[in-house]
């Protein structure tokens, strides 16, 4: 291939991405390559600058709606991102993402262990980060996949590959979960939780300094039903009967923040809620009209040290917060 149609490849691919929106896997079978080269070219049309981003998520305008949910939650940290579409989830996710990646690099210290689940905002995030790397890498950082993985390992959304790339971007390792997130049978789980390089990186999972998490809410269009395999959804409507609201790490919770007992729980590998609970500083990043309900519990499961969200969220939570039902 010449000079000349490289660059055409390089702004076609560029094109596709970021102006369409297409997925890689969705560019690769399009132009009938794989995921990874198009992610090769995607870097490489970044590094030659035909690619050039500036991402300024809306920050510090909100210090003291900030500050009024750090107290009626008890948070140590909220950050709220101005979203242009508080009803585009795929956009809020974007902006929400920028906006943790923000905090990420300003808190992570070198010798830090992560955590991380999953999902489009954490997508958000990883991309912002490796658009806007750290100046310098942090030594001795460790990043572990909290969830095992869910769907084609070579998504984008997968937990491994959200892993390894932030691993990369912030010159850390990356400690993988070798399991599916969620498998057929009970029995299936323990047998994998037995194994000892899953065993491995769920021990490390629970001994880490800070989990980032997305949050899920259960809904038909959601990335779990595309992407998983094995959960369909009529499974999850029947989570939305038992009154489930959203999901951290697919532990799934009701409105108070109270775990949902299922048949999926017990067929998924990765932190509980009480075991992320126990981490010094978890971070949820979420936003958006579809995920409100979800960031509402979570907030009232007390799962939460730091929020990241949008401000209509923000701004919906501070009015609901007092009107909040306790369970007896």
């Amino acid at each position: 291939m010449n000079l000349n149609d490289t660059h055409r490849l390089l702004v076609k691919v560029a094109r596709l991405y970021y102006e369409q929106e297409l997925t890689q896997n969705e560019i690769g079978q399009q132009l009938g390559i794989s995921r990874q080269k198009v992610q090769r070219l995607l870097d490489q049309a970044r590094r030659e600058g035909i690619v050039q981003i500036k991402i300024r998520p809306i920050l510090g305008t909100f210090a003291d709606l900030e500050g009024t949910l750090e107290q009626r939650f008890s948070l140590q940290e909220v950050i709220i991102v101005e979203t242009a579409s508080y009803d585009d989830q795929p956009l809020v996710a974007r902006e929400v993402g920028a906006g943790a990646a923000v905090y990420l690099a300003r808190i992570v210290q070198p010798g830090d262990a992560i955590v991380i689940s999953w999902g489009g905002s954490l997508l958000g995030m990883v991309n912002t980060l490796q658009a806007n790397p750290p100046d310098n890498p942090l030594d001795g950082v460790k990043v572990i996949q909290g969830l095992g993985g869910l769907g084609d390992p070579n998504n984008e959304v997968h937990a491994a590959d959200l892993t390894r790339r932030l691993a990369q971007v912030l010159g850390g390792q990356a400690f993988l979960l070798p399991a599916p997130g969620v498998v057929g049978t009970i029995q299936a789980r323990e047998a994998l939780y037995h194994d000892p390089h899953v065993f491995q990186a769920l021990e490390l999972a629970r001994s880490a300094d800070l989990a980032v998490m997305g949050i899920g809410a259960p809904r038909p269009d959601s990335i779990l039903v595309r992407e998983g395999r094995i959960v369909q959804w009529p499974e999850l409507a029947g989570l939305l009967e038992l009154e489930a609201v959203g999901d951290i790490n697919l532990r799934y919770f009701d409105k108070h923040g109270c775990l949902v007992p299922s048949g999926l729980d017990q067929r998924v590998i990765g932190l509980t809620l009480d075991e992320i609970r126990q981490i010094n500083r978890v971070v949820g990043v979420a936003g958006g009209s579809a995920k409100y309900k979800a960031i509402r519990g979570a907030l009232e499961g007390g799962f939460l040290k730091v929020l990241v969200t949008d401000h209509v969220t923000a701004q919906r939570l501070l009015v609901d917060s007092s009107t909040v039902e306790k369970p007896h």
